[in-house]
C-alpha cells in the first residue's frame, strides 16, 4: 500500500523530476529483534528511523516495494541493529552535550512512514466495548504516512463488521494534489489497478 501511494504521487501528482520520492524513512519497531537489545516485553519506545536506498525505478510499484522491504529486513538484523544503535547513542549523547537538537524535518525526495498496523486497538482494547474502540490521530504532516488498522464503523444503528486485515493511512499532501491523487486512486480501484506499472 505504501509503495502504491508513493507510485501514485510520483506518476500523477509531482510535476518536476526533483519533486519525486526516491526513498523512504521508515520508523521501525525493533522490540523483540534481540533480547540483549530490546526484549519483547520491554516497556519503552523501541523505534528507529531506517532510510531505504534510492528506488531503482521510482515509477515502478515493485521497485519501490522491494526497496522498502529490504530496509525493514535490514533493520531487524541483530548485528546491524547493534551497530546502528551504538552509533545513534554516541551521536545523541554528543548532541546533548553540545546543546543541539535532532532535526526531524522532512528530507528532500523522501517520505516518512510510521506504521502502527501491528496494534489492533479495536480488538485489544475491550473496556466492555469489543470491536467498538478505535484509534484516531491528529499527528500528520506533509508526506508523513501513518498506517493503522481499520477502525470499526458505526452506521447510526449498529457497528459494522470490519475487515480485520484492512488498513487505513493518514497523511497530508498539498491541496492542489489531493484531487488528482484521489481521482487516480478511484480510477485504479475501478479498473482493478490495470494501469499501475508493476
Amino acid at each position: 500500500m505504501i509503495a502504491y501511494i508513493i507510485l501514485t504521487l510520483n506518476t500523477s501528482c509531482f510535476q518536476k523530476e526533483e519533486e519525486i520520492i526516491r526513498h523512504t524513512n521508515n520508523i521501525v519497531n525493533y522490540r523483540g529483534v534481540s533480547d540483549s537489545i530490546a526484549p519483547r516485553d520491554l516497556i519503552g519506545n523501541c523505534t528507529l528511523r531506517m532510510i531505504s536506498e534510492n528506488f531503482e525505478d521510482p515509477y515502478s510499484l515493485s521497485s519501490i516495494a522491494r526497496s522498502i522491504r529490504r530496509s525493514i529486513l535490514r533493520s531487524r538484523d541483530p548485528q546491524f541493529l547493534e551497530h546502528w544503535l551504538a552509533t545513534a547513542d554516541g551521536l545523541m549523547r554528543n548532541m546533548a552535550r553540545n546543546g543541539l537538537e535532532v532535526n526531524i524535518d522532512h528530507f528532500q525526495n523522501g517520505i516518512i512512514v510510521n506504521s502502527n498496523f501491528r496494534y489492533d486497538w479495536a480488538r485489544s482494547v475491550d473496556l466492555g466495548h469489543t470491536d467498538k474502540c478505535g484509534f484516531h490521530t491528529d499527528g500528520t504532516a506533509n508526506l508523513f504516512l501513518r498506517v493503522f488498522r481499520l477502525n470499526p464503523i458505526y452506521d447510526g444503528t449498529q457497528w459494522k463488521t470490519r475487515d480485520r486485515e484492512g488498513a487505513e493511512v493518514a497523511f497530508r499532501i498539498e491541496k492542489d494534489m489531493k484531487k488528482t491523487f484521489l481521482d487516480v486512486w478511484q480510477r485504479d480501484i475501478h479498473e482493478n489497478f490495470v494501469h499501475v506499472k508493476k
